[in-house]
């Protein structure tokens, strides 16, 4: 065994994580020790020009140059175990036949210079395999790319995963909707003790049923006498019946400090009642946005408590007041037309008002007006306030306006109530056919 390794450059990797490089110069006669020389420890030169380890230290040894060109190589992990196997090392194919000599047994290969050794050894241990035992020869794509069975392996990665069978869903839901929901929706969320004829449905699919007169009238002087006034209610729909204008009329394109030159003009038809005191309440608000109001009172010389606070305040603004019927002749289409001349109480209406009103090409808008909608008067759009009447066609399109009533003073007059509005505080009402 010595004289079979005599001469073999190895590179060792030790039990205690050292790697040791050196040249062989022979074993003990027990064949339990391998004595190297010029050996190197971690890459650094040793201080002893021999050193010996004994076979339990080794973990693996790897020979990274033969000690003859024609000599055989061992397997690595067979020289650890001392069994006797060789493999043929390769020659150079740089070497011509014709030129090539034999070299003696008994001679001894050329050393390179040390420092050529050190580096190369180094340069073995770290990339594995010294390139002086690389056969050159070309690689066979085609033989190798046979061996890969393209269909077998797309057929693995698009394979489609096993799924628990589970009923199909036809719904095609909104981006703020909930795919998976924890319990059923109630979409009957309030419901009256008295219900009208109608019955609406709101964006959502909550049903919000209709109520008579009557029980709303009981449910607004219930609402007063607790705190939230006729003023403060009125300021509340006029508010929303403010910000329905503004978006009507084009919003943030129309109100923009270049288009002052087409700034719009409202006119505001009110009557001597409740409704009238809002639409008073919602020019004034319109006015603070700059936009050009008249107010049309259809009976000059009536005034109301709620109307006359509402008009005190309107005289502040920059707004027209028409109290003559004979002045409207003079107005060209307005942009936009708020109509609060009638209520549930109010039977009658001024036929010159209501001649100009169906006169004008713009778009009508009523405040909280009769269920059977404001006489020989077509509106597209109309606010009322908390809960419905039941409207009739000529009312146009319903919005229902939050008027921020609690929901104990709704359980007083027996309405079990629970807030249709979500996040907004005016919803579009449709027919629930």
């Amino acid at each position: 065994m010595a004289n079979q390794y005599k001469g073999c450059c190895v590179s060792i990797n030790c039990v205690d994580g050292s790697v040791v490089q050196g040249e062989v110069s022979g074993m003990s006669d027990d064949n339990e020790t391998l004595i190297l020389k010029r050996p190197f420890k971690n890459g650094i030169p040793h201080t002893e020009k021999e050193i010996r380890l004994k076979a339990s230290m080794i973990e693996n040894l790897k020979i990274i140059k033969a000690q003859l060109e024609n000599e055989p190589v061992i397997n690595n992990s067979q020289v650890a175990k001392n069994i006797k196997k060789s493999v043929p090392v390769p020659k150079p194919n740089n070497v011509k036949q014709k030129n090539k000599t034999k070299i003696a047994s008994n001679s001894e290969p050329e050393q390179p210079p040390q420092n050529f050794t050190n580096h190369k050894e180094r340069n073995d241990a770290c990339f594995g395999v010294s390139l002086d035992t690389i056969v050159k020869e070309d690689f066979d794509f085609e033989k190798n790319l046979a061996l890969f069975n393209k269909k077998a392996f797309y057929n693995k990665i698009h394979k489609k995963p096993d799924l628990v069978p589970h009923e199909k869903v036809s719904n095609k839901y909104k981006h703020n909707e909930n795919v998976l929901h924890s319990t059923p929706v109630k979409f009957r969320q309030v419901t009256v003790p008295s219900p009208a004829i109608n019955e609406y449905i709101t964006d959502d699919g909550l049903v919000v049923p209709s109520i008579t007169s009557e029980l709303r009238w009981k449910l607004f002087n219930l609402v007063e006498e607790n705190g939230l006034t006729t003023g403060r209610q009125n300021e509340i729909i006029g508010r929303a019946a403010t910000e329905m204008v503004l978006q009507l009329l084009g919003g943030g394109y129309r109100f923009n400090p270049r288009n002052e030159h087409q700034w719009p003009r409202v006119v505001v038809l009110c009557g001597p009642n409740r409704s009238g005191a809002m639409g008073v309440n919602c020019a004034r608000q319109l006015s603070s946005y700059g936009v050009h109001t008249v107010v049309v009172l259809s009976e000059p010389g009536l005034y109301t408590p709620q109307l006359a606070n509402e008009m005190a305040l309107y005289q502040f603004t920059t707004g027209t007041l028409i109290t003559s019927a004979a002045e409207l002749h003079g107005l060209l289409d307005p942009d936009f037309v708020v109509v609060s001349l009638a209520d549930e109480q109010t039977d009658t209406v001024s036929r010159n008002i209501t001649n100009w009103a169906k006169s004008v090409r713009s778009p009508l808008m009523a405040i909280d007006p009769p269920s059977q909608g404001t006489p020989s008067v077509v509106v597209k759009y109309s606010l009322v306030p908390a809960l419905p009447l039941s409207y009739s066609e000529s009312n146009g399109k319903i919005y229902l306006c939050n008027m921020g009533i609690p929901t104990q003073v709704f359980h007083l007059t027996g309405i079990q109530y629970k807030s249709p509005f979500g996040s907004k505080s005016v919803i579009p009402l449709h027919n629930n056919e």
